[in-house]
């Protein structure tokens, strides 16, 4: 009986056994099988490979004088994989690598070969050794013993970075832009779709928790990245620095809470320099926002030119034309509309008197008696002229233009003769511009642009040229009255400080109150508006001061308008740029001072980046600079201890590098 149990039960077994035997085989057999062998190998993969991207290269942004205003340099972080150096290799070099290593790190030749002993006996493949190498320092590493036999033989695994830079002094950051994990903003933002390259992506092997190890191309799937193009701006750097440092010194002056100025070449539209600066409540300004593309605000007497331009259109007016403003204010609808000025000539004002001496009442009075009636032919005009509509520029963030319709203009009779002077609308600096710019431009509106050409490796694979949005805004007449009316404003009116006789120029002031509706006082934006010169316009600019301190002043005609002033006199008369401002703040890209300079650069043709030229001396690099076509611009006198292009640049004919010297 027991006997029989117990075979009984070695029959269960061994049924079970081979059972289990089966699984097991049908298992293997499933595996084998392509279809479920994707399934497994999908599984390995996501736990322990993966595909990363590699991030493109972005291309160079470049002013049109071939000044670098940003660019993408490389940083490199490397690794060790001590399992791939061979057991002689390592035994033999070492110490010569250990020896290499302690002229760089903190620590001796010892304790470097000691760490590599141990890092060699855990099987370490994937031991960081540095990080954010510059192209120079990687250049020199990457000859040290064992090293030199490259990744498959001496373990050397790098992983290059790359790494946004803006090398000039001059450019705020939000104007300049970015294109970031902060969005898109100013220039570079705008340019994105030329400057961003072609991502690619490699393998990776999963080494520890937070370490993954690039591996070479086992799979189809694997592409190099392709770096974006070269963008080449309408901006120019004499021109941007001129705008910058007169706009930031009358902030200063005055106190400003922050401001902008734009200068426009009248016939192409090109922006050639852009400047946006805000105060820290310290003294201290910075650019925070693009204001001049941004901030759509009300306008004030800048946009009289409008209104005047308009009635003299349609021929309810001519320059000559009389208007009593009576003692400087008028009280229409319970609302009073004011003079700033003393009233001259019993009140009776030409319309060249109007525009010169900005007057609210007397424009406020042209408006509403010649379209009160019938507003909507007023909204017709301005939206025939396009002031109602983006200028479109490829900068992110600009504000749509704000009119009140034509039905809010009847439900509030005060809204027609406040819109003639600039309140109860809102418009942004850069399109009050555009349209100052159609009438220095016989009246052909064209549409702002800040590209000139896209490079591809030195070739030209896109030209921008001069669009026209508006073939005439105005009859010739009327534009002739207005440009007359323009210069006068400069020569006797609000704006007479600025006048001088060695330029002729044309604009506006305007003097705005901000926030009164919530019952503010003492909130002024000051602002000026023209072209030169008067006589044949070849630069348009518009300068806007917000809150400037009262107790100095708020008016246009002291506060904008002198940075106009400085801007036209030194762009017009070709002044030379103010070279120690320029450079003063460059940055100094040599990153760690602790590797030794080369002792004799020789810059040549075949010289393909640019070296750390810091602490060589000037009368030896310039030169090399110049024979190879790089064109260089200085100051100081002996070693080089700023340089505004970062060492590893890629070098290019004509472009231009700043240097100061000691």
């Amino acid at each position: 009986m027991d006997k029989k149990i117990i075979l009984i039960k070695a029959y269960s077994i061994s049924i079970i056994l081979l059972i289990v035997a089966l699984a097991v085989i049908f298992r293997i057999i499933q595996i084998q099988n392509a279809k479920s062998s994707d399934v497994y190998r999908d599984f390995a993969e996501k736990n322990n490979f993966r595909f990363k991207e590699i991030e493109a290269a972005r291309g160079n942004l470049y002013s049109s004088d071939g000044v670098l205003l940003s660019t993408t340099i490389l940083k490199y972080d490397i690794f060790i994989d001590f399992k791939t150096i061979k057991k002689d290799i390592f035994k033999d070099n070492i110490t010569a690598l250990s020896d290499s290593l302690a002229k760089i790190l903190p620590k001796s030749s010892r304790q470097i070969q000691f760490e590599f002993q141990k890092q060699r006996e855990k099987g370490n493949q994937y031991y960081r050794l540095f990080s954010n190498l510059n192209y120079n320092e990687f250049d020199r590493i990457k000859k040290f013993p064992i090293f030199n036999r490259g990744k498959n033989k001496g373990g050397f695994i790098i992983d290059k970075k790359p790494h946004r830079v803006r090398p000039i002094f001059g450019f705020g950051e939000r104007t300049l832009g970015f294109d970031d994990s902060r969005g898109k903003a100013g220039i570079e933002g705008g340019v994105s779709e030329y400057l961003k390259g072609i991502n690619g992506k490699r393998f990776e092997q999963k080494i520890t928790t937070n370490e993954w190890k690039p591996i070479d191309n086992v799979n189809t799937e694997f592409k190099e990245p392709i770096d974006g193009n070269d963008v080449v701006s309408t901006i120019d750097m004499r021109v941007q620095d001129i705008t910058f440092n007169a706009l930031k010194n009358q902030l200063i002056k005055y106190e400003a809470e922050h401001g902008c100025a734009v200068v426009m070449e009248v016939k192409t539209g090109k922006i050639l320099a852009m400047a946006n600066l805000q105060t820290d409540g310290k003294g201290n300004y910075s650019d925070k926002r693009n204001f001049a593309v941004w901030e759509a605000a009300e306008p004030g007497s800048t946009f009289k030119t409008v209104s005047i331009l308009a009635a003299l259109d349609d021929g309810y007016i001519n320059p000559k034309s009389v208007i009593n403003v009576g003692e400087g204010v008028w009280k229409f609808y319970g609302k009073n509309i004011r003079d700033d000025e003393t009233v001259f000539n019993n009140g009776n004002y030409t319309i060249t008197d109007i525009l010169a001496h900005s007057s609210n009442v007397g424009t406020a009075r042209i408006i509403q008696n010649y379209y009160g009636k019938s507003p909507e032919n007023f909204i017709r005009k301005i939206d025939s002229w396009l002031l109602n509509k983006k200028v479109d520029i490829p900068i992110p963030g600009e504000s749509l233009p704000y009119f009140p319709s034509e039905n809010a203009i009847q439900k509030s009779k005060i809204t027609l003769p406040w819109m003639s002077f600039g309140y109860g609308i809102k418009i942004t600096p850069l399109q009050i511009l555009n349209f100052y710019n159609a009438i220095a431009n016989n009246g052909v509106m064209v549409k702002p642009r800040i590209i000139e050409r896209i490079e591809s490796k030195g070739k030209i694979i896109k030209n921008f040229k001069t669009e026209i949005i508006h073939k005439q805004i105005a009859s010739q007449k009327a534009r002739e009255q207005l440009i007359k009316m323009l210069t006068t404003a400069v020569e006797e009116g609000t704006s007479k400080s600025i006048f001088t006789p060695n330029l002729s120029m044309a604009g506006k002031t305007g003097t705005t109150q901000m926030e009164y509706w919530k019952g503010v006082k003492g909130k002024y934006k000051a602002s000026f508006c023209g072209f030169f010169p008067a006589e044949n316009p070849k630069y348009s600019c518009i300068v806007v001061i917000h809150h400037p301190n009262p107790k100095k002043s708020i008016y246009g005609g002291t506060v904008a308008a002198p940075i106009f002033k400085e801007i036209a006199g030194k762009v017009f008369l070709k002044s030379p740029l103010n070279l120690p401002k320029e450079i003063k703040n460059l940055p100094n890209f040599h990153v760690n001072r602790n590797f030794k300079r080369t002792i004799n650069l020789n810059l040549n043709e075949n010289s393909k980046f640019l070296p750390n030229l810091i602490g060589h001396y000037g009368k030896e690099i310039i030169p090399q600079l110049e024979n190879i076509g790089i064109r260089v611009k200085y100051n100081g006198n002996g070693k080089i201890i700023k340089q505004s292009l970062p060492e590893g640049f890629k070098l290019k004919k004509g472009i231009t590098i700043y240097l100061e010297l000691a």
